[in-house]
């Protein structure tokens, strides 16, 4: 879906959304949306809804991520 009004992301325009997508993460399934973005060497971004949602368990250091 093309945004009528882009969104503005530090520097980057979202320029559209994806239809539902369905992620597995530790063998868990989420469905979700995502708003597309260049982002360079990142690869995703993700907001706090999602962080509070799943409560995840992040090692900062190694970038492992856990239910």
């Amino acid at each position: 879906m093309i945004l009528r009004n882009p969104i503005m992301y530090k520097d980057k325009i979202i320029y559209f959304k994806t239809g539902l997508i369905e992620l597995e993460l530790e063998r868990k399934y989420i469905i979700m949306l995502f708003n597309v973005l260049l982002l360079g060497k990142d690869k995703a971004v993700l907001g706090m809804q999602f962080l509070q949602k799943y409560n995840l368990k992040i090692d900062w250091i190694t970038g492992d991520v856990e239910f």
